[in-house]
């Protein structure tokens, strides 16, 4: 929307931040407030080299226990900030990702599609394909914030983005109500590659809102990996500590 554009609307509908709900001054430009977006600080280093978990400083591993006792498919896995929840609330990057996959803010997808092209960490030429959700949770939620998320990304890096190249082939339980584990049986032969012939060999990068476990980032990548991808890395919004 070009600013001037943007300023009328404001003037005429004034914008609130999408976490806090602080007002935001006409023509801001983004659905956060300034003191959100700093608040959404890059996972700290060191991080694990496979599911870039925070290892903390006293860590003498490159790798965090669970990927060391089961390494990931995926090469790796790297989040723009992270993810929490704390006894008063959810920080600022949660409750953005939550206000777009709940609330249906799609607004909020620009805003941390910006977030993620500013720490893409990637190749520049990698295809960007967005974790799909099954057409009934598709249809009930009405968009896959995965995808909003990878366009984001794909228009301010030049990324190619494959919307329908991996399928999920089956409903599956929400994984948020499982334990590790149950997570990985929940999802064993869930995803599908639709057109092979576009990853084989090919760089890609799986993008969605979150990386808890990893459960879902390593079933995908394992069906691409099947279908010839070279190597598949995963880039997400947040990290769950």
């Amino acid at each position: 929307m070009p600013r001037w554009l943007q300023a009328l609307v404001d003037g005429v509908f004034p914008p609130h931040c999408e976490a806090c709900e602080r007002p935001l001054p006409i023509g801001h430009g983004s659905c956060l407030c300034a003191p959100c977006r700093a608040t959404m600080a890059a996972p700290p280093a060191p991080v694990c080299q496979s599911c870039g978990l925070p290892l903390g400083t006293s860590c003498q591993s490159n790798s965090c226990p669970g990927c060391t006792h089961r390494p990931p498919a995926f090469t790796a896995a790297r989040a723009a900030a992270l993810y929490l929840h704390s006894a008063s609330g959810l920080n600022a990057l949660a409750a953005a990702v939550q206000g777009l996959k709940y609330r249906r803010r799609r607004r909020l997808a620009d805003a941390l599609g910006a977030l993620l092209a500013e720490r893409y960490p990637f190749a520049p030429d990698a295809l960007l394909v967005p974790v799909p959700l099954h057409r009934t949770r598709l249809r009930a939620r009405g968009f896959n914030q995965a995808l909003l998320l990878a366009r984001a990304l794909g228009r301010r890096r030049g990324l190619q983005v494959a919307p329908r190249l991996l399928v999920r082939t089956r409903a599956t339980e929400a994984q948020a109500r499982l334990a590790a584990a149950e997570r990985r049986r929940n999802l064993h032969g869930a995803f599908a590659v639709r057109f092979p012939r576009l990853c084989c060999e090919r760089s890609l990068v799986l993008v969605d809102d979150v990386l808890t476990t990893g459960a879902t980032a390593d079933a995908c990548a394992r069906a691409l990996l099947a279908a010839g991808a070279a190597r598949v890395d995963v880039y997400t919004v947040g990290r769950a500590p």
